[in-house]
């Protein structure tokens, strides 16, 4: 396991402006007390998501309306974390099959060229980790996609290796952690964050094998892999 080499956003440098891309609405949630530090500091951040989440079980909605449901429910996250944009992709969530998840019929390279002018002015990225997360496949879609537009620009991914992590099924187990960030001090908003996200919350309880407080909780210390930078 690596030894962490950043352990304050103070130590990432002078950063004006951050680009947060996710596959759905709600994975802005794996990097929200980042995010929150960045917006904290007078950093603009921006959010792209691949897709509308529209593919995921729909509760009490058709289709069409959870994707309205959850664009609804991630533009009210956006504005709380003081995200300055979002912008959807409009690519289409797959309808999800049992304990099967999809991802969004574009290649690697033209999600890659759709998202790149987005980076131009950017100087960090941040994004989903190599193995999806828990191997959702739109997940290491985006990630890649990432790692062939990001150039230059140093950018990171949520969710890496770090040993004893209260939720080991969401670990990236090949990015190990090197910047690990204390993020206790942002809990209040990174839950009323969440809570937005109504439709997903059973979700994030699941994870934590209890509340949305114990998510948070279990989440107060965030890992990141950042790449593109000299990491001592």
């Amino acid at each position: 396991m690596a030894v962490p080499s950043v352990r304050s956003i103070e130590e990432l440098g002078a950063i004006h402006h951050v680009v947060v891309v996710v596959a759905h609405p709600d994975d802005e949630t794996f990097c929200s007390g980042l995010i929150c530090q960045f917006v904290e500091r007078g950093t603009v951040v921006d959010l792209l998501c691949l897709t509308r989440g529209e593919g995921g079980p729909t509760g009490p909605w058709t289709r069409e309306e959870l994707g309205k449901a959850r664009e609804a429910e991630m533009r009210k996250a956006c504005e709380l974390l003081g995200i300055r944009k979002l912008v959807f992709l409009d690519h289409v969530d797959p309808v999800g099959r049992q304990d099967r998840v999809y991802a969004p019929a574009v290649s690697a390279a033209d999600l890659a060229n759709q998202i790149r002018p987005y980076f131009q002015s950017a100087d960090f990225i941040l994004t989903h980790g190599s193995s999806g997360e828990y191997w959702h496949p739109a997940h290491v879609l985006v990630h890649r996609a990432v790692s062939l537009a990001a150039g230059d620009c140093t950018w990171a991914t949520f969710l890496a290796a770090r040993e004893k992590h209260p939720i080991q099924k969401l670990v990236n187990p090949d990015d190990p952690a090197n910047f690990i960030l204390d993020v206790s001090g942002q809990s209040s908003m990174r839950k009323a964050a969440l809570a937005c996200h109504e439709s997903q919350v059973p979700l994030f309880c699941r994870f934590a094998k209890g509340t949305l407080d114990d998510f948070i909780a279990k989440t107060s210390t965030e890992d990141y892999c950042v790449r593109g930078r000299e990491t001592g």
